[in-house]
């Protein structure tokens, strides 16, 4: 068999898969008791088995959240709108998301959006590359006169997501097997990153801190740091302050060396 007509099988088998194409029954023969419509089917039923295990695997909080009759119904509409096209199913549900904020009935609960967010955030801190992390003892090598112009960079897996509801809040009732409260609008910013176990955390950020954190990601010094921190406090209490943010990004594992 050439590479060209293996592909066109392959096409084929995919167009029945996602859209119910049957050009791929003429390939297809009956086997004992079994009909070629009986056989095809068994692996359409399969396939869309596999899809929907995904996306509860990869959203299993959100999964309690809808419900069993809504989140079948969720994984139907998705699977028609956004069938698979790479062999790797890590990023199948990416669009998720987006989905439940744009479509009926989803898109009238924000807060299912958020929820499908926030866990697809956890996934990609989870899979992000590793890198040597900054710790404690790496400070003590840092010449003196080098702070002022000492610029930080965040650990790969760290990532930020805001939310306008209670979504995280929810996650974390749902994740305890607690019910959640309904939802509400509550403005938040939380960090998300893996630590040195190979565990996903994640806490919430004040507005100075997240301040900081964006001034990091754009490349400012030390010395910038600290003339954000100036904005808002004393010049007495900024270097303590400074340096209380910069151990608990060492403690949290989040910087990578420099």
């Amino acid at each position: 068999m050439g590479n060209r007509t293996l592909l066109t099988l392959q096409e084929k088998m995919m167009g029945f898969l996602t859209a119910s194409d049957g050009r791929i029954s003429e390939h297809v023969i009956d086997q004992g008791n079994i009909d070629k419509s009986t056989r095809l089917n068994i692996y359409k039923n399969a396939y869309e088995t596999r899809l929907k295990e995904v996306i509860d695997t990869d959203h299993n909080v959100l999964s309690f959240y809808l419900g069993d009759e809504l989140f079948d119904e969720m994984v139907s509409v998705f699977r028609q709108q956004h069938p698979s096209h790479n062999t790797s199913l890590r990023n199948y549900a990416d669009q998720l998301p987006q989905f439940l904020k744009e479509t009926l009935p989803f898109s009238e609960h924000p807060i299912i959006s958020e929820i499908a967010t926030f866990e697809r955030l956890l996934m990609t801190a989870f899979d992000s590359q590793d890198a040597t992390r900054f710790c404690q003892d790496d400070l003590h090598v840092v010449p003196t006169e080098n702070w002022p112009e000492l610029t930080f960079k965040f650990h790969p897996s760290v990532q930020v997501f805001y939310s306008k509801w209670n979504s995280v809040e929810s996650w974390q009732a749902l994740k305890s097997e607690k019910i959640p409260e309904p939802a509400n609008r509550l403005s938040n910013c939380w960090l998300l990153w893996r630590n040195e176990e190979r565990l996903t955390e994640f806490r919430s950020l004040n507005e100075e801190e997240l301040s900081l954190i964006k001034l990091i990601v754009a490349g400012s010094s030390f010395s910038t740091l600290c003339e954000q921190l100036l904005q808002k406090n004393d010049e007495k209490d900024v270097p303590a302050l400074a340096l209380n943010y910069l151990s608990g990004w060492l403690n949290d594992g989040i910087l990578r060396n420099i």
